[in-house]
């Protein structure tokens, strides 16, 4: 069908179109007046987050601010908070809900007045802004406006004891972790006494000291003792061979080498000068010259007896030697047992010290961290701000009649043309030429009315 159609049916029908849309129009100013009347007040409010919450052991960034923010209006929008606006406001005991828990039952009336209020609670946030409006739709303006209060109170105070909840947690499991840590401290700690107490150690850091360096000490004396008694040795060993190849003990260097003996040999050389210096003038018979022989005789076994003094002394010394060197090596592996004993209990002492040092360590910063948390749950101020309090609505915010009557204009309208269209196709007339030019066997004589253009 063409325009030109269209409008001459509606034409026909504009009588039939103005009836049905003027019906409809006034069944929706009666429907809209006869609409029970809804109030709506609502409030605004700031939520705020804190990024670094030692209560709830958590940190927030601003990227999660929209995942912050959702979960908050979702615990405006949530059972929770509408049983505590029950509580508050005394909801059980309206009339409306003891019928029906008389007829249904406490919990089906409960569930019943929770289902309304969350169907009224209307949450609202600008994205990317914190501040959230929060209404509600009532049957009266006071209630709206203390159903919308109180619903933000019951979130504030349903945040509060979350927090409470959280910090009271925290608390236990921070008094349970204290108190495990303070209890490995002092286990620890009696550890190391009763070990000190055990072994009987004041400060086996000092004795550990004094005793490495008398050790050293003696370990130095152990090494010029072995020297000199090497040395000795090969002294003896070479007066061995020489006595064993003819040398007289006085002839030896180790003899040679004693003062008494080199004394000896110069008395000895200058009684044998006077004697011969005598003995040329005088017979061997003479008293000086026998005087002479005699003292010659006594410096020689003097020096034959001082040579065998000095050669055992020698030996002596050898024997001397090794006693001390025995002594000494005994006394280096009893000290040095001692200062192995002492290294071992060293190092226990410093492993139970280290074990110590970390207890406290973490009990330090846990009791740190304990003071942080108490001294947050003291000064915790609130996440939430008011910003404007719910008031009593002046008009009613449903039904609209402005709306309602635009909208059923509209609708009569539109059902009004639907209606007429609807009667002209399934009855069809001839309402201009362009209706007649469909059918070419049935040939156009003329027509009768406005005089119409023919396409």
């Amino acid at each position: 069908m063409s325009p030109r159609q269209i409008i001459a049916m509606l034409r026909a029908r504009r009588q039939l179109i103005l009836n049905v849309a003027l019906l409809i129009f006034a069944a929706t100013i009666i429907i809209s007046l006869f609409l029970p009347r809804v109030w709506t007040s609502s409030t605004d409010i700031y939520i705020d987050y804190r990024e670094n919450d030692p209560i709830a052991a958590q940190r927030l960034s601003a990227m999660l601010d929209d995942s912050y923010m959702q979960t908050q209006l979702d615990l405006l929008r949530s059972q929770r908070v509408a049983e505590t606006v029950i509580e508050q406001l005394n909801l059980r005991e309206l009339p409306d809900y003891r019928i029906t828990a008389n007829n249904d039952g406490d919990e089906k009336a409960s569930q019943q007045l929770i289902k309304q209020l969350m169907e009224n609670i209307e949450v609202q946030r600008l994205k990317g802004s914190r501040v959230v409006t929060v209404a509600f739709n009532g049957r009266s303006p006071g209630q709206a406006r203390d159903y919308a209060n109180a619903i933000v109170e019951a979130y504030i105070d349903l945040g509060e004891q979350m927090s409470f909840t959280a910090a009271r947690s925290r608390f236990e499991q921070y008094n349970a972790q204290l108190e495990q840590l303070r209890k490995e401290v002092d286990t620890v700690q009696n550890n190391l006494t009763a070990y000190q107490q055990t072994n009987d150690i004041l400060n086996v850091q000092e004795h550990g000291d004094q005793d490495t360096q008398k050790l050293n000490e003696m370990t130095k004396t152990l090494i010029s003792l072995q020297s000199a008694l090497q040395e000795a040795r090969a002294r003896q060993d070479a007066t061995r061979r020489m006595l064993e190849a003819g040398y007289k003990p006085d002839e030896i260097p180790l003899v040679n080498e004693t003062s008494v003996i080199n004394m000896l040999k110069s008395q000895l050389g200058y009684v044998d000068r006077q004697l011969g210096d005598r003995q040329g003038a005088l017979g061997p018979n003479h008293p000086s010259i026998r005087g002479l022989a005699t003292e010659r005789g006594q410096l020689l076994a003097r020096i034959e007896k001082e040579a065998q003094a000095v050669l055992a002394g020698a030996d002596s010394n050898i024997m001397r030697l090794n006693e001390q060197i025995a002594e000494i090596e005994a006394s280096i592996n009893r000290l040095r047992n001692t200062v192995l004993t002492q290294m071992v209990q060293r190092d226990r002492i410093a492993a139970f010290q280290r074990q110590l040092a970390a207890a406290q360590q973490v009990y330090n910063a846990a009791l740190q961290k304990y003071d942080s948390l108490v001294i947050a749950s003291n000064v915790m101020s609130p996440n939430v701000a008011i910003l404007r309090s719910a008031e009593l609505p002046s008009s009613p915010s449903k039904p609209n009649l402005r709306v309602n009557l635009i909208l059923g204009l509209m609708v009569g309208l539109f059902v009004a043309v639907a209606l007429a269209l609807l009667l002209e196709l399934t009855h069809r007339l001839v309402r201009i030429v362009d209706d007649m030019q469909g059918e070419p066997e049935l040939p156009l004589i003329g027509h009768i009315g406005v005089r119409e253009a023919l396409a």
